[in-house]
């Protein structure tokens, strides 16, 4: 089965690489057909029945743009100009030197009109001169003048109809673009004068099918614009039958009166407009010809699949959809003024459900002064509530002290204390128990209202996020790419494509074109670190490093540059978990869930007791937490929203310490967010840095206040977690905090993997604490280096260069 898919994957791969290598060579086939279509029938355009201008801007444009392509313009141009003669065909070879002397001094692209009507000029200038013996008739300088004028109005429309090799399934079909399509293909067809064949002209047809399509397509005036613009310039072409203007332009306009009934009613409409004038005016070279040859063009346009037309029109004439974009800028309103409503409402929230609540501090302070009602009718009132800190009230505080306490026995012998002291003892447990519900029914109350303020921030968050993008994407009609086009673009940063290969968190990847400078391949590189990657930094709000360059040459020379996020730096953890009882299972629960490749989560769980519903209890702790983080809930949020879930049990009094550390590997920090665990030991050199807690654990009170801290980690940070069994209570803490601090520098080039091991297994020696569950767990950080950077150099000569010194 292995060596099957592996052969099934080669084959693939086979597949997908011939289907690649035989796009592009349709695509250099088509591009190759092209140029020697245009070189060969321009370079036989003849305008005012002299001038020959088209051959060189055809040479200049594909020199600038498809290089490689020249050969083709070669053959079909000097094919061309051999129809005319030698004499034409030698004034082409010497302008197209004169250019390439011209581009090779000025070095200028953006000049290259200019350079091919001076050469023009200059080259027909001298070739005039010699021919006329020195004295150059008027109306031949004005013809060389017109020459050059032509020729570089027509190298600007070739520019524009020829787009770079980069942008040719990419470039839109702007206004300009297609007029100068229309220009180009009239001046074309003027080249193709010659070709009759009978009784059929392949001009005429071409220009007949141009006009019908164009009607299809674009309508009445679309159609009207292009048979004037053609029936013009093949009038002007030869200098005659001006008339024919008028006959194209009503073709056009008598067909465009018909495009929303069909093709056969815009057929009939281009016959009419020929019938009428060839009866109107019997001067006009209305002939079989011309009719056959729009009889041809006719029955060629209903050949024409109607596919090809719809794609062709969607390209050209793409429809407006201002109907759907006021729509959706109606609804994006509509949401955005929903969004505000609610994020008051959030606010509003926010302010009512405050992390102090006051209210409940001050009824909390009343309390102590409120006798309870059992005890008023009683004859040892004055005796049990005389004196505060005589009589009742220790016992009972002691009650309610101890009332949290999940073992049975200890609540009945705080119960025997009461009945020892009081006459109505069943009475005031009874009351104590329903302050006791009271209390806690409160503190659910007002931890779910905090809770639910910090959920609906992280909503309101969430749904603002989603906002901006929807802004961002669909009313703009801007894409991601589109976006970091813009800003590479008002940076001035050249570039012509732009592909997202990952949008994830701490794992995106961004492939980059820009064009070859004419510099070291260092000057390309420096251009995404100097001035790619700040913009991408501020776009994603993370770091970026380039992973790849490469310097493509097909179809055209480019540089291809690959950025991906940036990871600063790694980490390697050890664990040591010990049952106190040698079980399988511990009260202590760790887990490492790296949630992308730029952050990680450590969480160690302690659950109360050492039994296997103490096991049970942290891993439910656990898995919740790992889930809220894993939809990317704030941290601070799924702590709140975890201790509500544990804090509402009815048949069970478990609860379990949770410390949470969050390490981003691209920022280097470190968010230590603390419930009832103990504390978090960064070791930094001669430095020891500590995160203390003074929170209660998950579960153990209907309130929670967590202890959150933010550190910056650096390379070599050693960070520490443990859970209370590591601590015995027969020693000193400061003296085993202290011992545990020596052991991690002492054992600080210990392999991570094994320090763990090490360190708790020489802390047991001096302070052993069997009683409980004990878990460590180790990080080391390190700066992430490449590992073409790593370097190892021999020992004998670190050695001899120590003696040198």
């Amino acid at each position: 089965m292995k060596s099957w898919t592996s052969e099934s994957i080669g084959k693939n791969h086979t597949w997908t690489r011939w289907i690649h290598v035989i796009k592009k060579k349709k695509l250099k086939i088509w591009i190759a057909s092209l140029v020697l279509l245009f070189s060969f029938f321009l370079s036989k355009a003849v305008l005012f029945e002299a001038a020959v201008p088209f051959f060189l801007p055809v040479w200049a444009v594909v020199a600038l743009r498809y290089p490689a392509f020249l050969p083709f313009v070669w053959i079909g141009g000097i094919s061309g100009s051999l129809t005319l003669g030698i004499g034409q065909m030698m004034i082409h070879l010497l302008q197209v030197g004169g250019f390439q002397l011209f581009y090779n001094l000025l070095r200028k692209k953006k000049l290259i009109p200019l350079q091919v009507a001076l050469t023009v000029l200059i080259i027909q200038l001298g070739w005039q001169w010699v021919s006329y013996s020195g004295e150059i008739p008027l109306s031949v300088s004005l013809l060389v003048l017109y020459e050059s004028i032509l020729s570089a109005i027509m190298t600007v429309f070739l520019s524009q109809l020829f787009v770079p090799m980069h942008a040719i399934s990419t470039a839109k079909w702007t206004f300009e673009r297609i007029g100068a399509a229309i220009m180009v293909c009239a001046l074309l067809f003027t080249g193709m004068n010659g070709l009759v064949i009978g009784m059929v002209s392949i001009p005429l047809i071409l220009v007949h099918l141009g006009i019908l399509i164009s009607v299809h397509m674009g309508g009445i005036f679309v159609g009207t614009a292009v048979a004037t613009i053609i029936g013009t310039i093949l009038s002007i072409s030869q200098l005659s039958f001006s008339g024919m203007i008028a006959v194209y332009a009503l073709t056009g306009l008598f067909a465009g009166l018909f495009q929303s009934k069909g093709r056969i009613w815009i057929s009939i409409g281009s016959l009419g407009a020929a019938i009428f004038f060839s009866i109107y005016d019997a001067s006009l070279p209305l002939d079989s010809v011309y009719f056959v040859s729009l009889s041809c063009a006719i029955g060629l346009f209903f050949l024409v699949p109607s596919a090809w037309l719809t794609y062709a029109q969607n390209q050209l004439f793409p429809k407006q959809t201002s109907v759907l974009f006021k729509r959706q800028q109606w609804l994006t309103d509509r949401v955005n003024h929903q969004l505000q409503d609610f994020q008051q409402f959030v606010d509003f929230i926010t302010q009512l459900v405050n992390d102090r609540f006051p209210v409940a501090k001050e009824t909390a302070a009343t309390e102590q002064n409120v006798e309870y009602s059992v005890c008023h009718s009683c004859f040892r009132q004055a005796k049990c509530w005389g004196n505060e800190g005589q009589g009742m009230w220790p016992i009972v505080q002691d009650w309610k002290d101890m009332r949290n306490h999940a073992k049975s026995g200890v609540r009945y012998r705080m119960n025997e204390r009461i009945q020892e002291k009081c006459v109505r003892s069943s009475g005031l447990i009874e009351s104590l128990e329903e302050e006791y519900s009271s209390n806690k029914l409160s503190g659910h109350y007002a931890h779910g209202k905090k809770m639910l303020a910090f959920q609906l921030r992280d909503m309101s968050q969430h749904v603002s996020e989603l906002m901006a993008d929807l802004q961002l994407n669909d009313v703009n009609h801007e894409s991601e790419e589109e976006r970091i086009s813009r800003h590479l673009d008002e940076a001035k940063v050249s570039h012509f494509q732009i592909d997202i290969l990952s949008e994830e968190a701490g794992n995106r990847k961004i492939v980059c074109c820009i064009p070859l400078k004419q510099a070291d391949w260092e000057t390309n590189q420096m251009i995404g670190e100097r001035l790619i990657i700040p913009i991408l930094h501020e776009l994603y709000d993370e770091p970026f490093e380039i992973s790849r360059t490469s310097e493509i040459l097909d179809p055209f020379p480019h540089i291809q540059l690959t950025f991906q996020s940036a990871v600063r730096f790694t980490y390697e953890y050890g664990v040591y978990n010990r049952s106190s009882q040698n079980t399988v299972y511990s009260g202590d629960t760790h887990s490492v869930i790296p949630l992308h490749k730029g952050l990680v989560a450590f969480i160690l769980s302690d659950g109360m007791g050492q039994n296997i519903e103490a096991y049970q209890e942290s891993r439910r702790v656990i898995r919740l937490l790992r889930e809220c983080l894993q939809h990317h809930m704030n941290p601070e949020t799924a702590m709140h929203t975890l201790h509500y879930v544990m804090s509402l049990k009815q048949h069970s009094d478990l609860y379990a310490t949770v410390d949470l550390a969050l390490l981003d590997l691209q920022q280097g920090k470190l968010w230590s967010f603390k419930a009832g665990s103990m504390s978090t030991y960064i070791l930094r050199g001669n430095d020891c840095l500590r995160i203390d807690s003074q929170s209660v654990p998950i579960g153990f009170l209907p309130a929670l206040s967590l202890d959150a801290e933010e550190r910056i980690v650096k390379d070599g940070d050693l960070i520490v977690l443990l859970s209370d069994g590591m601590f015995s209570p027969d020693y000193s803490l400061d003296e085993q905090e202290a011992e545990l601090i020596r052991l991690m520098r002492k054992h600080e080039g210990t392999p991570c993997s094994s320090l763990a091991d090490v360190l708790a297994a020489e802390f047991a020696r001096k302070f052993p604490a069997d009683e409980d569950d004990r878990t460590l767990l180790v990080v080391r950080v390190r700066h992430a280096i490449p590992e073409w950077s790593l370097f190892s150099p021999a020992y004998r000569n670190i050695k001899r260069e120590r003696m040198i010194r």
